[in-house]
């Protein structure tokens, strides 16, 4: 009889923990939902990135919804005479997100990765007259631009296709009005929210 006591007691226990976390994450991802900006993050070869996040409203009962994530890669190279170059270059990937226990989970269709050049500028552009800008950007900018879109495809869809499911946890959702932040596995994620 005791048994059975017990049972039933960490049987409610348990069913009210999971109802009062389900109903946390709910209240969360209604918070989530909005267009939130990275902070810009600088790598060791001195590219840039800028991560949009578009966390679509819930969507019934689930404590998450539809996810579109645009990030801005700014690169900078040198081609064969030594000249310069910064360019730009945009990826979106769309998904799924979704808010359990507190961490957020992200799923990717790998099949709505995009990946666009968006501008080229050079370094030194202000020593050349506007014809050689031009002419610079025939002979190099395009057999550039397409080699880089390609390499950077490639590398986004490793790093997306890496996880089980196409799918990233991050850790320790906490969202205070316009920011909000989660642990991933190379430090913290902040993002402010912009709509």
């Amino acid at each position: 009889m005791k048994h059975n006591n017990l049972l039933t007691s960490f049987t409610l226990l348990s069913l009210l923990c999971i109802f009062c976390t389900s109903c946390n994450d709910m209240e969360m991802a209604k918070k989530a939902c909005g267009t939130w900006e990275s902070i810009r993050i600088v790598e060791e070869d001195g590219c840039k990135e800028k991560t949009y996040y578009e966390f679509g409203p819930v969507k019934g009962d689930t404590s998450g919804g539809d996810l579109k994530e645009t990030t801005y890669f700014t690169e900078r190279g040198e081609v064969e005479d030594g000249q310069e170059y910064k360019a730009q270059y945009k990826s979106v990937i769309k998904g799924t997100w979704e808010i359990l226990a507190g961490d957020i989970y992200f799923t990717y269709d790998l099949s709505t990765l995009k990946v666009t050049f968006e501008d080229i500028s050079y370094l030194d552009a202000d020593r050349l007259s506007e014809s050689l800008a031009q002419s610079f950007i025939k002979n190099y900018g395009q057999s550039l631009i397409q080699e880089s879109i390609e390499e950077l495809k490639e590398q986004l869809y490793n790093w997306y296709s890496e996880n089980e499911n196409n799918e990233d946890c991050y850790q320790n959702v906490n969202i205070k009005g316009d920011n909000m932040s989660f642990d991933a596995s190379d430090g913290v994620i902040k993002l402010i929210r912009i709509k």
